[in-house]
């Protein structure tokens, strides 16, 4: 019996990262549940992927969810994409300010809002940020291209770093229901 929890703690110690995704979904299904919508204020055509969650340190303190968006131009002008993040900690605010894709590329980031959720006591509280960081649809190819995940690592005034990562599954399906329909 010794040797069975040492050898079942090994390996789901070895299958823990940085990065543990709660929610995953194939390509397939991500694509599936890409909602639609009109936009007559501005005659265009609007993508909102399914909201995911997942965290930054595998504890249920530090949690992110995130959610593709695209608007795309009824005249066939490019889609405009984001990223939207509702990220969640315990304790002081950390007011994410800048954020960057692998290689240190800034890129535009927007704070949307900023909660607090509840509170334990004066000093602990589990707090929100919504942000959303704009995208270029080359970013999404490109990762695509190279099978990879799109990484993109949140600055804080307060000297938090968070890395915030959407799998390749999700960019595919969520991309090619765009593709798909768009033509």
């Amino acid at each position: 019996m010794t040797k069975f929890t040492t050898y079942l703690s090994a390996v789901l110690l070895a299958g823990c990262s940085a990065t543990t995704s709660i929610t995953q979904k194939s390509a397939s299904e991500v694509r599936q549940a890409v909602t639609i919508h009109n936009s007559s204020e501005n005659n265009a055509t609007g993508y909102s992927g399914p909201p995911m969650q997942a965290t930054t340190d595998g504890s249920d303190h530090n949690l992110y969810y995130y959610m593709l968006r695209a608007l795309a131009p009824k005249n066939g002008g490019s889609p405009q994409y984001q990223l939207r993040i509702d990220i969640t900690y315990r304790e002081n605010w950390r007011n994410y300010d800048t954020a960057t894709f692998s290689g240190g590329n800034e890129v535009e980031l927007s704070q949307l809002d900023r909660k607090v959720l509840n509170c334990a006591s004066a000093f602990k509280c589990m707090l929100e940020e919504t942000l959303e960081v704009t995208l270029s649809e080359n970013q999404i190819t490109n990762a695509l291209k190279k099978r990879e995940s799109l990484r993109v690592k949140l600055y804080a005034k307060s000297g938090h770093r968070s890395v915030i990562e959407v799998p390749s599954s999700y960019l595919m399906g969520f991309y090619s229901s765009i593709v798909n329909r768009r033509g």
